[in-house]
């Protein structure tokens, strides 16, 4: 009670300046006991899921390891485990099965949690390559190495090192930012975290990958833990309870991916919970090396708050280290009355859970686990109950504790309209503190996050200077495409599975929102792998029907694998009839397609003095009303908008082709000259004779093919006017034209152009070259 009135300690050291900036947190994963994934998690805390057990519960080789079913002594069986950590799909990230053998569960594991983490977050794994992305990693000493040297094997170094636990991550992804294992015992993860943060604070890096992984084997440890008076013999860990005796072993993974809070909110994306505030420090000289240190756990949850701003009153909800140790609790519960009672309402205490209650202690892991607790409470408003907990331990005096142990499910506390906000305790067995400061963002009641802009059309970038996307959603698209892979045609199937599922468990019909976030994050926000499958769709049961086809498929029909496609061409028609009317429904439902026509409206209102957007999109039943440069100026921009719609999505030309006033926008693709220049080039070309307006020129970036000649065109042809006013009413040449693609390469043509004429045109024409085959049209 005294310490609880005591007056806060003053910050020592730097003071944390306020703008300091909040790291959203983007992306979460896991494996944890009882829970393979997020969902899984999220549904067994809520349903008040006690997942320690006896033995392993599933049949893999546990013969001599932690978990063991058939050891005699219990405690040596109980414990929190993960299912399946014996199997990893080494093929899907390009490890040989040797390889894969000798690698510790830790390290597959973390494989396979960041890369759904980094799905979760809509962020294709493999487009990461070559960025300042870096890696945090809470691991140890490998418990593995024991089981390989039982085989008979001498221990693979790379395999088992936690070095390389880190440094995996962003060999496969080939990331350039820090890739560091940090190993503080049970505070590894949290420290992590606080290592990510402050990265990305001082702009080390631009991406973060924060985690921690645990594979409990080694049955010497369980013998070690138990000789220090750690280990509960009834196998639960009772944190608080008169009952409490020590904790029980447990595994798991968990990763979260990292940005910087105002590049989360430009980038559009979901954004699960903030890092408001984190710090890390060491106990000293405490009474014991592996002892609790209460001041020094006190002075490391001041040092987060103060870097967050938070009034320690303000905080709804802790989720506590909480071990299950008479001694452990006592110390902490107490830290916390300290440091979180400070102005305290009596009536709004501090509440306190604990997930070790449900799957044990995670040790190296346990932090993430903790850390997604709360952020999944923040999100959905109700706090799991806390288990186990049925007397209060009489070594405090709970009438005198300004807080609440969550010991049933609870509702959020009311925060009169700011942000809920909970945090993160832990400490070590090397003496460790760290403490997480964590902020809700725009929770709202179905637990999925909200707030943020839909990636939907906030994760578009404008790929022309001087387009402004519109504020203001387009109308909805009426039809849609949900693009799957995999890299084998039975995991095809099983992704086809899990997405009907997701839309099954919606529990209603599914909103057009999360439809077109579904198939926006499966095309940009997932890597396209060998085996592919495209379900169009216009509603929930078109795309149910679709899905469950694509998993109930034969082997044979479950996705084909194309051919690879390295070097797109776009090539670009010259008619002007046969647009009319044909871009309406674009410009009403595509966001880049309409910026685009919109900048060229501007540019030609302001250079002739009438508007284009009537003749570009058939209003009034003609492209345009007999005027020439009208005319010109609408195709070019129809065909502009195209390309800008295509490049925002990702798909960008090697090689263009222009036929007739096409080639204007076939410039605009290889970077000759600007979207406002070539407008003007448009407008301005009434004959071989014409006089064109001054604009800047320059050598293409890819390789621009005249329709006009059929060859490329040189840097010199390209940086000159008369090339460009050859183009209306010129011959044109397109047979030489396609044949220059062939020559180029192309494996795949992209026609921007109304109807299917000129598709057709360019595949009839396309040259015959042997072994070398057609590209897709």
């Amino acid at each position: 009670a005294a310490a609880a009135a005591a007056p806060r300690r003053q910050r020592a050291g730097r003071a944390v300046k306020p703008e300091e900036e909040p790291i959203a947190i983007v992306g979460m994963a896991c494996r944890f006991p009882g829970a393979p994934d997020l969902a899984s998690f999220r549904r067994m805390l809520e349903n008040g899921t006690d997942a320690v057990t006896d033995g392993r519960p599933d049949k893999g080789p546990w013969a001599g390891v932690t978990g063991d079913p058939d050891a005699d002594n219990p405690l040596y069986r109980m414990g929190g485990f993960v299912e399946g950590i014996d199997r990893f799909d080494n093929s899907f990230f390009g490890i040989s099965p040797i390889e894969a053998r000798m690698m510790d569960p830790q390290q597959r594991m973390l494989l396979e949690t960041t890369w759904e983490a980094l799905e979760d977050a809509g962020i294709d794994p493999e487009g990461l390559r070559h960025s300042r992305t870096g890696v945090y990693v809470g691991v140890g000493t490998s418990e593995y190495r024991e089981v390989i040297a039982a085989s008979g094997q001498d221990d693979m170094y790379l395999g088992t090192t936690p070095s390389v636990a880190a440094g995996r991550i962003a060999f496969l992804l080939g990331l350039e930012g820090p890739a560091m294992p940090v190993d503080m015992a049970c505070a590894s993860s949290l420290a992590a975290v606080h290592q990510a943060s402050v990265a990305l604070r001082r702009g080390e890096v631009d991406m973060a990958l924060a985690g921690g992984t645990k594979v409990t084997l080694s049955l010497p440890l369980v013998r070690f833990h138990r000789s220090l008076g750690m280990l509960s013999p009834t196998g639960q860990c009772n944190a608080f309870d008169a009952s409490a005796d020590g904790f029980v072993r447990g595994e798991g993974c968990g990763v979260l991916a990292l940005k910087r809070l105002s590049q989360a909110e430009a980038d559009g994306d979901r954004i699960w919970g903030v890092v408001a505030g984190s710090a890390i420090n060491q106990n000293g000289a405490s009474a014991g090396l592996s002892v609790p240190n209460g001041p020094a756990q006190e002075r490391v949850m001041e040092d987060a708050l103060a870097q967050a701003g938070i009034d320690p009153a303000d905080v709804d909800y802790l989720e506590a280290h909480g071990t299950g140790t008479a001694l452990g609790d006592s110390i902490e519960l107490r830290a916390l009355a300290s440091v979180y009672g400070q102005g305290r309402e009596a009536e709004r205490p501090l509440l306190v859970g604990s997930v070790k209650t449900n799957i044990g202690h995670g040790e190296w892991a346990g932090g993430m686990a903790s850390i997604m607790k709360a952020v999944l409470a923040m999100n959905t408003g109700v706090i799991p109950a806390h288990l186990h907990f049925h007397e209060p331990s009489p070594d405090l005096d709970w009438a005198r504790m300004p807080l609440r142990i969550t010991a049933e499910r609870t509702g959020w506390p009311t925060t009169d309209g700011r942000r809920p906000l909970s945090a993160v305790n832990a400490f070590g067995l090397s003496g460790t503190n760290a403490h997480v400061v964590l902020a809700g963002y725009a929770p709202c009641a179905d637990g999925r996050p909200a707030g943020a802009p839909r990636r939907v059309e906030a994760a578009l970038h404008a790929p022309f200077d001087g387009i402004t996307l519109p504020e203001e959603t387009p109308a909805e698209r009426p039809v849609r495409v949900l693009p799957l892979s995999a890299r084998t045609p039975s995991a095809l199937r099983e992704l086809a599975g899990r997405h009907l599922a997701s839309l099954e468990g919606e529990g209603g019909e599914p909103s057009q929102e999360l439809l077109a976030d579904m198939a926006w994050t499966a095309g940009a926000g997932r890597s396209h792998l060998e085996h592919r499958a495209g379900l169009v769709f216009r509603n929930a049961a078109e795309l149910r029907a679709g899905l469950r086809a694509l998993a109930e498929a034969a082997e044979a029909d479950a996705g084909a694998r194309p051919p690879a496609s390295t070097r797109a061409a776009f090539v670009y028609t010259g008619g002007v009839d046969a647009w009319a009317g044909a871009a309406a429904g674009l410009y009403e439902t595509e966001t880049v397609f309409r910026a685009a026509l919109d900048r060229c409206d501007e540019v030609f209102r302001q250079e002739r003095g009438e508007p284009l957007l009537d003749a570009a999109l058939g209003r009034g039943g003609a492209v345009a009303g007999g005027d020439g440069a009208v005319e010109r100026a609408a195709v070019y921009a129809l065909q502009a908008a195209l390309t800008a719609l295509w490049q925002s999505v990702g798909v960008r030309p090697s090689v263009v082709l222009g036929e007739g006033t096409g080639e204007l926008a076939a410039g605009l693709a290889a970077g000759v000259f600007s979207l406002e220049d070539g407008l003007r080039l448009a407008a301005a070309l009434s004959g071989p004779d014409a006089a064109l307006p001054r604009v800047e020129l320059n050598a293409p970036a890819v390789t621009l093919i005249s329709g006009a000649t059929g060859r490329a065109v040189r840097a010199e042809e390209a940086a000159d006017n008369g090339h460009w006013r050859k183009l209306a009413g010129g011959p044109v040449d397109f047979r030489a034209g396609v044949a220059a693609l062939a020559d180029a390469g192309a494996d795949l043509v992209v026609v921007i152009g109304p109807g299917e004429g000129a598709a057709s045109a360019a595949a009839g024409l396309w040259p015959e070259r042997g072994d070398a085959g057609r590209p897709a049209f």
